[in-house]
């Protein structure tokens, strides 16, 4: 039995990114799922936020995918997922930080916007912005490879690749447009749904247009 358990919901992008990662660092793991709409009362034990994905190494719980994927990438540094120069690593971190605190809130903001189109306008306007962002900042500037940081998969593409595998349903359900600017980022994606990690984490279109077309229904009673 490994020592590694990992508590997860197959919908949920924040856990998928976790599972992700022990694939990368082709860690064996217990992959355990949670009802996370009716969850067991002793999952609270190891999850205080009552959130997935929660990692247990060691008998030790950890909470929060992106902590969780810097710990994996501390303790087991066999296969690397950061860039080795600092200042690299740091950059790294900021993108990562760019990923939580704008670009994926304003994705959540489409879902809790559904029934204001004046807001849905702006939303619209605002993820264009984001992905030119990106596109121009991060993928023009970086000449030797596909990835996020280089020619070599990090941390960061693993924390982006779960949202942008839900665009698909972003386009159903609120008609988001990909901006014809942003070509660099479409052949990053083409390389992210190559890899290992995606293929076992992955859940088709359809899948994600149910599981948004529910929230919505739960937000509106």
């Amino acid at each position: 039995m490994p020592d590694i358990k990992i508590y997860s919901f197959d919908k949920c992008p924040y856990a998928q990114r976790s599972r992700m990662a022990l694939i990368e660092k082709q860690l064996a793991f217990e992959l355990i799922e949670i009802d996370v709409y009716n969850k067991p009362d002793w999952f609270l034990e190891i999850s205080p936020y009552g959130k997935v994905p929660v990692l247990v190494d060691e008998g030790k719980a950890i909470y929060e995918s992106a902590i969780i994927n810097e710990y994996l990438e501390e303790k087991y540094p066999e296969v690397s997922l950061m860039p080795t120069d600092y200042f690299e690593r740091a950059r790294a971190r900021i993108w990562i930080d760019y990923g939580s605190n704008y670009y994926l809130p304003a994705c959540v903001k489409l879902l809790r916007d559904n029934q204001n189109e004046e807001q849905q306008i702006k939303n619209h306007k605002k993820i264009r912005e984001l992905l030119i962002y990106i596109e121009k900042e991060c993928f023009e500037k970086n000449s030797n490879g596909g990835f996020w940081m280089g020619d070599k998969l990090t941390l960061v593409d693993l924390h982006y690749a779960p949202f942008f595998e839900r665009f698909g349903a972003y386009k159903h359900l609120f008609n988001a447009q990909w901006p014809k600017e942003c070509v660099r980022i479409l052949h990053w994606w083409d390389l992210m749904q190559e890899r290992e990690s995606y293929l076992k984490t992955y859940l088709p279109v359809e899948s994600h247009i149910e599981t948004y077309s529910n929230m919505m229904q739960r937000m509106a009673s």
